[in-house]
């Protein structure tokens, strides 16, 4: 689940259906190797704190894509001793963000056409 904020409603939505979180998060991957903390600030800024994924719910996806060879993932060092997981897009990746995309903006056209009256009535 995540929260989508309309005005001064916030709305915890799942996205089955209409799409997919993880299509966001592999755009965000696909910018650039990042980590977990850094995948959530960047879609919270870049939606204008619209767009809000816990990262409880955010690692599940994470986990996922990499089970599914979506993304892969490299331990890297951080100062002394701290250790961060950064995350990268794979080829497979881009072909399924791609496609995700694809279907998201066929949902958003059928939604524009039925709330426009942009079809025949019978």
């Amino acid at each position: 689940m995540f929260i989508i904020k309309l005005g001064d409603n916030d709305m915890a939505k799942t996205t089955k259906g209409f799409f997919k979180m993880e299509m966001l998060l592999l755009k965000i991957i696909s910018e650039g190797d990042c980590y977990g903390y850094q995948i959530v600030q960047t879609l919270d800024k870049i939606s204008n704190g619209t767009i809000h994924i816990a990262e409880g719910t955010m690692y599940p996806i994470l986990y996922r894509l990499l089970d599914e060879g979506l993304i892969s993932d490299e331990k890297r060092l951080v100062g002394k001793r701290q250790t961060r997981i950064y995350y990268h897009i794979e080829e497979k990746g881009i072909v399924h963000m791609q496609k995700l995309y694809e279907e998201y903006l066929t949902m958003i056209n059928s939604i524009e056409r039925i709330m426009e009256n942009k079809y025949e009535s019978e």
